[in-house]
């Protein structure tokens, strides 16, 4: 479990550390950049453990789901949560996606929605509402925290679904080859929309917003989403997301 803690405080600072990298380029981009890297990397790492990347043809449907979602989706309204509104707020509305986890499990009929888990969350939900309703998004740096919280919000959906997909696909394949070949499948979306858009792309010209991708793909995407995956393997997607709280 001290896994699991380790990729909560790299989360946890990759929300200030992000905003270097979103402030001279598009989510998409930083995105596209950050899991170009990564997916390969991640790749890699499952063959040499595993000696293996197959897939069988009837999963690659919840897979790409997978992708989309946990990827695509996720990874992008995140980045732009963090633009918008304050590291505070986008942080704790991520911090509710434990909430739509043990839902979603339930619904899914995958996990019995505790009620440890559930008092848990309700105390995490309101301690989070509270913060929001006071948080920093006043001034005009944070003009637009009002859309940055509803993107938020909706990553954190996202987010909640993505273990509840992954699953039963990480029950029959491993973490890692789940995570390798979801994220290359989510990053193609978003590079399509780079090359459709190159035009528009723009390019940090200073180191910290160079060393915030690098901190994102080496520790925020390559150790914390493999990680994060072996502890849904090892303990499930409920108590995983439970996790979250520390970001």
């Amino acid at each position: 479990e001290w896994l699991l803690v380790s990729v909560a405080l790299v989360w946890g600072a990759n929300y200030t550390i992000g905003k270097y990298g979103v402030a001279y380029m598009s989510s998409i981009q930083f995105n596209s950049l950050r899991f170009l890297v990564a997916s390969p990397v991640l790749l890699l790492i499952t063959f040499l453990m595993e000696r293996s990347l197959r897939i069988e043809r009837k999963d690659w449907l919840r897979l790409v789901a997978v992708g989309i979602v946990g990827t695509a989706m996720y990874q992008t309204m995140f980045m732009l949560s963090v633009k918008y509104t304050s590291a505070t707020n986008a942080s704790l509305l991520i911090a509710m996606s434990p909430i739509f986890t043990g839902i979603l499990a339930v619904l899914h009929k995958q996990e019995r929605f505790s009620m440890k888990v559930q008092i848990g969350s309700i105390i995490a939900f309101i301690g989070a509402a509270f913060v929001l309703l006071t948080g920093h998004t006043g001034g005009a740096t944070y003009e637009y925290a009002w859309l940055g919280n509803v993107i938020g919000l909706v990553a954190a959906i996202a987010w909640g679904w993505y273990p509840i997909l992954a699953q039963p696909l990480i029950t029959k394949y491993s973490a890692m080859r789940v995570t390798s070949w979801s994220t290359l499948i989510g990053i193609v979306p978003l590079v399509i929309y780079c090359l459709f858009n190159v035009n528009t792309l723009t390019w940090p010209v200073d180191m910290p917003s160079w060393g915030s991708l690098a901190y994102s793909i080496i520790f925020a995407t390559i150790f914390g989403l493999a990680m994060w995956y072996v502890g849904i393997s090892k303990i499930g997607s409920t108590k995983v997301m439970v996790y979250m709280y520390l970001v």
